[in-house]
């Protein structure tokens, strides 16, 4: 009986430690790791990269040249209803050629306008990813931060209060220790709300809805990497904002050239015209003719004024956004060097820092008062949180760096947030 018993136990044990086994087999497959490539090569399958695309398709197939006969107009009348008499005309009406040039470079200026737009619009995106993940990387890391700080003021309060009776004690530590409390539970609310956010807007990125999602940071760049390695100050292509402007710049002034060929055209048409059997069979009443446009009329004039203005609009424009991303660059380029001069200083600080050797010794020693332990520890706590603010801030500028230099979205894509700087698109 005993041994029945036990084996009913053995089973169930078994098909416990089965049905344990299998749900977390289930809960680890259930959750979706993407990598940092993975991530940021997901853009090219977003709708709106994939929209822009197929618009584009559609332009190039789209057949916007001018056809060489621009109309075909047949004319009929009669004289005194007697069909003998009935007249027919026959007039073409062509395209000259300059106008049918003009039309194929303004469309073609057109098809690169929106193509650029498109590519800055896909290099905003790439570039948004890129900054999501360092704030959820780091956002990651200061909770960590602070969830050990408020550990500690958690401890520092309960000591203080044993020590209430004390001779040496001081209320004013009891009261900024509660204040230090609440602004740490505060700071650990928000930091958390903005964990959740920024995760959320991966999980809409990638298109997943999941509700567990892990980012693996394997081979992040460090520091050291990023100070170490220069970054070029300026790329031999120019910026895609200043070829779209002079984009702009050659449309208005292809179309005004169109406008003009089309006014400067000659030949407005060519007639065939049959005026009726006479009483003569050999004797037919055929004639051509041809109309011509006389230059000396017309609005052309006032057309071309109008186009003037827009072309020096717009050239003012190009002569703005060059003198703006001179100043952008010159000012990444400065809170670039400002972040690598801040983190530096903070971390030679905190490397030089005697706390941690203060800590270590304490710790080998009795009858140390724990409060003095506590206190040394938060404040090394405190060195760690401004040390990784300080990096936090030094990879945003490197990739807003990165960003405004273009070299971000250099083809072939490459992951700069990984050391060996992955391909992206291979």
């Amino acid at each position: 009986m005993k041994d029945s018993n036990i084996t009913s136990i053995t089973k169930r044990s078994i098909y416990l430690l089965f049905f344990i086994l299998i749900t977390y087999s289930y809960t680890a497959t259930a959750q979706s790791e993407i990598t940092i490539t993975n991530f940021l090569k997901s853009i090219k399958e977003s709708n709106q990269v994939k929209m822009d695309s197929n618009t584009v398709t559609l332009l190039k197939d789209y057949n916007y040249n001018l056809p060489i006969i621009k109309n075909v107009q047949f004319r009929t009348e009669t004289s005194d209803l007697i069909l003998d008499r009935q007249e027919y005309t026959l007039r073409v009406k062509p395209n000259s050629l300059r106008a049918i040039s003009k039309q194929k470079k303004t469309y073609q200026n057109k098809i690169e306008e929106i193509i650029i737009k498109n590519q800055l619009k896909f290099n905003e995106e790439l570039k948004r990813r890129y900054l999501l993940l360092v704030d959820y990387y780091f956002t990651d890391k200061l909770i960590e931060l602070n969830t050990e700080k408020h550990i500690q003021i958690t401890d520092k309060l309960q000591v203080l209060s044993q020590s209430i009776f004390e001779i040496n004690f001081d209320v004013k530590d009891l009261i900024e220790a509660e204040d230090e409390l609440i602004e740490t539970n505060l700071k650990l609310i928000n930091l958390k709300e903005s964990r959740i956010n920024q995760l959320s807007l991966i999980k809409q990125a990638l298109n997943i809805q999941s509700d567990s999602v892990k980012i693996i940071f394997n081979d992040l760049i460090t520091p050291v990497e990023i100070i170490d390695k220069p970054i070029q100050d300026s790329i031999s292509n120019e910026q895609l904002n200043i070829t779209l402007q002079k984009l702009k710049l050659y449309v208005l002034e292809n179309e005004m050239e169109l406008t003009a060929a089309k006014s400067k055209q000659i030949l407005e048409y060519v007639q065939a015209r049959y005026g009726g059997k006479k009483n003569d069979l050999f004797d037919e009443n055929f004639s051509l003719g041809f109309g011509i446009n006389l230059p000396f009329f017309g609005d052309t004039r006032s057309r071309k004024g109008d186009y003037y203005i827009k072309i020096l609009n717009e050239e003012s424009k190009l002569a703005s956004l060059t003198e703006k991303n001179d100043v952008m660059e010159k000012q990444v380029f400065k809170e670039f060097n400002e972040a690598k001069t801040n983190y530096q200083i903070l971390k030679k600080q905190i490397d030089e820092s005697s706390v941690l050797l203060i800590l270590e010794a304490y710790k080998k020693m009795e009858g140390i008062p724990p409060l003095q332990l506590l206190r040394l520890k938060n404040l090394q706590n405190k060195k760690r949180i401004a040390v990784l603010k300080s990096e936090h801030l030094l990879y945003k500028s490197y990739i807003n760096t990165l960003a405004n230099l273009e070299i971000l979205f250099q083809i072939p894509l490459r992951n700069y947030l990984s050391s060996s700087k992955e391909l992206i698109d291979p």
